[in-house]
């Protein structure tokens, strides 16, 4: 294996929908986690995203299954990376249901932090300084995603899975 084929999974997008792809379950259910999971990192609730899933597991368990793997990968849409463009549109949606003011630069502003120690502070200025118009726009970008979500992972699953079995002929298994 070459040195550049040796990226980490985590670190490529396109390997981490690979290995959502690889996993053994019903196409359903790595759908319904991975919408779970897309669900989830469009919230502003970075940093316990993923005890938000297990939480979420373990109170659906009665009534559905879903693919916990896919929901707890697919919940790193959102990242140091993505989280000031996401929170900011979330932000911006929320503005046309709830009063909303802030610039741009106000908002960045917020989401910095120098060390895990400055992380909740700044979470509680995420919510006192514009929680109900991110929270409005979180619950209804969320909402858009998870509905997109679904599909297009049943749609991948099939055309993976598919490609998959038409790959392997009966000579390749001897």
């Amino acid at each position: 294996m070459e040195e550049n084929s040796k990226k980490s999974w985590w670190k490529n997008p396109r390997e981490l929908l690979r290995q959502i792809l690889l996993l053994n379950d019903s196409e359903h259910s790595v759908a319904i986690g991975t919408t779970v999971g897309i669900f989830i990192g469009m919230t502003p609730t970075v940093g316990v995203q993923m005890l938000i899933i297990i939480i979420f597991a373990f109170i659906s368990k009665p009534f559905f299954h879903f693919n916990r793997i896919a929901a707890l990968v697919s919940v790193y849409i959102s990242n140091p990376l993505t989280m000031l463009p996401i929170y900011w549109f979330d932000y911006k949606v929320g503005t046309y249901f709830v009063e909303g003011n802030m610039t741009k630069e106000e908002f960045s502003k917020i989401l910095e932090y120098n060390s895990f120690s400055e992380w909740w502070n700044t979470v509680l200025g995420l919510f006192i300084d514009v929680g109900w118009p991110l929270f409005w726009g979180a619950m209804v970008l969320a909402t858009l995603a998870s509905l997109i979500t679904y599909p297009s992972m049943r749609y991948l699953l099939k055309s993976f899975h598919k490609k998959e079995a038409s790959s392997h002929t009966p000579d390749s298994e001897n």
